[in-house]
């Protein structure tokens, strides 16, 4: 029942659309870390959360739209679907780097 629909309304499935969502995740995180950096000291966790939600819009966005252009069957009405779950999946990554104080991964050292 929900492949009729989902060629019906032309969404996308969940195998084709994971990849895509990790990718721009991934893409926009770097991004995304540079803009709340050491801003989200002295919020609450809803208050963090909401903060890395709206700086992250407009990187993600683009990164969506790069990642749509390269793939071969994405279709530009995914982005909606795209850009939401790639910002629901960046929020705990941004904030366990910077309010948790994980390290970023450019400050990790790397094996010899």
């Amino acid at each position: 029942m929900l492949q009729r629909f989902t060629k019906l309304w032309n969404t996308p499935s969940f195998r084709q659309l994971e990849p895509l969502v990790r990718q721009v995740a991934e893409a926009s995180l770097e991004g995304v870390l540079d803009r709340i950096a050491q801003r989200t000291e002295g919020m609450t966790i809803s208050e963090a959360r909401g903060y890395v939600r709206a700086r992250a819009a407009q990187i993600v966005r683009q990164q969506a739209n790069l990642a749509i252009a390269r793939h071969e069957v994405a279709d530009a009405t995914w982005k909606r679907v795209i850009v939401r779950a790639a910002t629901e999946r960046l929020v705990p990554q941004s904030l366990r780097y910077t309010v948790l104080g994980v390290p970023h991964r450019r400050s990790l050292p790397t094996a010899a």
